[in-house]
C-alpha cells in the first residue's frame, strides 16, 4: 500500500460497514524516520462490514486483529467468523460503558450534565491505562510477533484502541503532539457519531425515556478530546516516573521497543 495521506482524514478507509478505520502509519518519528503505511490499521467493532467488502479486506493483508473489547461486546456484535476474519485475537478490557454510566443517572432520577459525561470519559481512559496493564503487555507483544499488517479495534476504536495507539507511536518515538492528533482523529469519524446517536436512542427508550439524546452528550460519548488522552499519560508519569518506565512494566522495554522500530520503521 503506497497511499500518501495529504490531509489527516485520507487515513480512513472506505470499507463497507465499518467503523473509525484507518491506517496508522505515516508519521514521521524524532529521529525523522517513518512509520510505515499499510502495516498498522485500527478500527471500531467489525460486525457490520459488508460481505461485498470482504476482498477489500483481505486486501489489506492482516496478520493478526487483535479485538480489545469485553467478552460481552464481543457476543453481542461478533466478528465475522472465517476468511478474511480468521486472524482475530482476543484480548478483552472492559473499562465500563456509557450505557452502564446512564443507567446510574436514570436510576438515581437525574439526568446527567455535560461535565458528569466528560469526568466519566476521562476516568475510563486513566482506568485503562493502568487497570489493564497485562492485556497491553499481550497486545504489544502480538505487534511484535506478527507478520504482515496488525489490526487492533474495540467497539468506537478510540479509547481502549486510543490508548493502544499512543503506546505503539511511543514505541516507534514520534512525538507526543503528532500522538495527540492522531488519537483525536476519531472525531472526524462520521459512522461513529451516527452509531453512538443510534446506541443512546435505543438505550433511552428501553428505559421509557424520549428517545432523543442531547446532541452535545451525543458528541461526547462518539468522540474524544485532548484531557483523555493528556490525564491518563500524567497518571502513567505519576505512577511510573515516565512512559519508558511504564513500558518496561508491560514488558516491553527498550530492547523490544528497539525490534519494533527495526520492523515498523523506515
Amino acid at each position: 500500500m503506497n497511499k500518501t495521506f495529504k490531509n489527516p482524514t485520507d487515513r480512513f478507509l472506505n470499507i463497507a460497514g465499518s467503523i473509525n478505520f484507518r491506517d496508522f502509519g505515516g508519521y514521521i518519528n524524532l529521529e525523522g524516520k517513518n512509520v510505515v503505511k499499510g502495516k498498522l490499521f485500527r478500527c471500531g467493532n467489525m460486525a457490520d462490514i459488508s460481505p461485498d467488502a470482504y476482498d477489500e479486506f483481505a486486501n489489506l493483508k492482516i496478520g493478526s486483529i487483535c479485538d480489545l473489547r469485553s467478552h460481552e461486546e464481543a457476543e453481542t456484535y461478533p466478528t465475522p467468523s472465517g476468511y478474511p476474519f480468521e486472524s482475530r485475537v482476543h484480548l478483552p478490557i472492559w473499562p465500563g460503558s456509557s450505557v452502564q454510566f446512564q443507567a446510574k443517572f436514570m436510576e438515581s432520577g437525574e439526568e446527567p450534565k455535560e461535565e458528569d459525561f466528560r469526568q466519566f470519559m476521562i476516568n475510563v481512559t486513566r482506568e485503562i491505562a493502568l487497570d489493564h496493564m497485562d492485556v497491553y503487555s499481550k497486545f504489544l507483544d502480538l505487534l511484535l510477533n506478527t507478520s504482515g499488517g496488525f489490526l487492533f479495534h474495540c467497539s468506537a476504536g478510540k479509547d481502549r484502541t486510543g490508548i493502544g495507539g499512543a503506546l505503539i507511536l511511543h514505541a516507534l518515538k514520534v512525538d507526543r503532539n503528532v500522538i495527540l492528533a492522531d488519537y483525536l482523529l476519531s472525531n472526524e469519524s462520521s459512522e461513529l457519531v451516527e452509531r453512538t446517536r443510534a446506541r443512546m436512542q435505543e438505550n433511552r427508550i428501553e428505559k421509557g425515556l424520549p428517545a432523543e439524546a442531547q446532541e452535545n452528550i451525543v458528541r461526547i460519548f462518539s468522540g474524544v478530546e485532548p484531557i483523555y488522552l493528556i490525564n491518563a499519560l500524567q497518571e502513567i508519569e505519576k505512577n511510573y516516573s515516565n512512559l519508558d518506565n511504564y513500558m518496561a512494566e508491560l514488558d516491553f522495554g527498550e530492547r523490544k521497543m528497539a525490534k519494533l522500530r527495526d520492523k515498523l520503521l523506515v
